[in-house]
């Protein structure tokens, strides 16, 4: 009982005024802080009116969900919309994989949005949908193996709209939508 006690003792949250040298922590403190630095640091001097696009900053900021965005990949995307080949697409996703804030499903909704005729999302509820034997969407850590499953889907996905006279561009709400309602009772089992 004597060393319960002592435990519950060692594990009591401290409170500001129990912190010891509470000056010196609070300095070490702030500059230890290093949460989502760039774009901490571009709120931090915003100057001017808010529009749309700071407050959807703030929010991503809240989240930790800020992708790292840079102008060659900006680049890339547009590049892709004009010329697609696969192997565009390939770089392209693998750039975004290798990229803070972007895993596959994010990656496959930017590069569906960008060239909706030729890519889809991934969804976990498609996927199960057109998958043989597949309840969920397993997605490697891998990124190369994120890449190969992300294409294999694609070309199984093309297939399929092409049996079921589903437009390819319009797949990823299609299929969603009919997961939904038809496996509403089947929850969605997520894995990294």
């Amino acid at each position: 009982m004597k060393e319960l006690v002592k435990v519950e003792q060692q594990l009591q949250m401290k409170k500001l005024q129990d912190i010891v040298n509470l000056q010196e922590a609070i300095l070490q403190a702030e500059s230890e802080y290093k949460y989502q630095p760039a774009l901490t640091e571009k709120l931090n001097n915003h100057r001017g009116e808010f529009s749309e696009q700071t407050l959807l900053e703030i929010v991503l900021w809240k989240t930790n969900r800020y992708p790292e965005i840079t102008q060659e990949l900006l680049t890339d995307i547009n590049d892709l919309r004009k010329n697609y080949t696969e192997d565009k697409a390939r770089d392209l996703i693998r750039s975004l994989l290798e990229k803070k804030g972007f895993d596959l499903p994010m990656a496959s909704t930017v590069l569906r949005f960008a060239v909706p005729k030729h890519l889809q999302i991934i969804d976990q509820r498609a996927y199960r949908l057109i998958t043989p034997g597949a309840d969920s969407l397993k997605t490697p850590y891998n990124v190369e193996m994120k890449i190969k499953l992300y294409f294999e889907y694609i070309h199984r996905l093309k297939s399929v709209c092409s049996e079921h006279g589903i437009p390819f561009s319009k797949a990823d709400k299609i299929l969603y939508q009919l997961d939904k309602k038809e496996n509403n009772k089947i929850p969605l089992t997520t894995y990294a």
